[in-house]
C-alpha cells in the first residue's frame, strides 16, 4: 500500500524559510529605512491584499484538511479558483501586502522565496494526487492555475 501524503503536504518546508525570510527582511528594513524602504504609501492596498490572503489561506487550510479526513479531492470554492490556495493565499497575497503594509521592497522577497521553494517541492503533492485520484485530478489540473487566480482560456 502507498504511504498517504502528510495532510501538511509541503506546507512546513514553504512556510518555514519563507516565514525567517520575512523577519529577517522586516528586521533589515527596520534597521536601515534609507536603503529598504518604498517610497509610496500603499498601505490601503497591503492592508486588502493582507486580508484576501488570509481567508484564501484559511479556506483553503479548512477545506483541505476535512477534504484529507475523508479522503477526497476538492474542486470547488477557493480551489476552483487556485489549485493550492494554502500557498497561494501567501506566495501571491500575503507577502506582498506585508511588503506594503511596511512599506518595504525587500519584503518582497519572502514570496521569491516561498515561490521558488514551492516549484521545486510541488511535485511531490502533484504526483501523489495524480496517483490517487487519477484522471479526476488531471482533468482538474488542466483548467485551474497552479497558484495565481486567473481563470485559463486556453486549453
Amino acid at each position: 500500500m502507498e504511504k498517504r501524503l502528510s495532510r501538511f503536504g509541503i506546507g512546513p518546508r514553504v512556510a518555514l524559510p519563507s516565514t525567517a525570510c520575512a523577519l529577517a527582511a522586516l528586521w533589515a528594513t527596520r534597521t536601515w529605512p534609507a536603503i529598504f524602504s518604498l517610497p509610496l504609501n500603499a498601505r490601503a492596498v497591503g492592508a486588502v491584499l493582507l486580508a484576501l490572503g488570509l481567508l484564501m489561506w484559511l479556506s483553503g487550510v479548512v477545506t483541505v484538511m476535512r477534504a484529507y479526513n475523508r479522503d477526497e479531492l476538492v474542486t470547488s470554492g477557493v480551489f476552483a479558483l487556485v489549485r493550492h490556495p494554502v500557498y497561494a493565499g501567501w506566495i501571491t497575497l500575503g507577502f506582498p501586502g506585508l511588503a506594503l503594509l511596511a512599506r518595504s521592497w525587500l519584503m518582497l522577497l519572502p514570496s521569491a522565496v516561498g515561490f521558488l521553494i514551492f516549484r521545486s517541492l510541488i511535485h511531490h503533492e502533484d504526483e501523489y494526487l495524480e496517483r490517487r485520484f487519477g484522471q479526476a485530478y488531471l482533468d482538474y489540473r488542466g483548467r485551474v492555475n497552479e497558484l495565481i487566480a486567473i481563470p485559463r482560456f486556453w486549453r
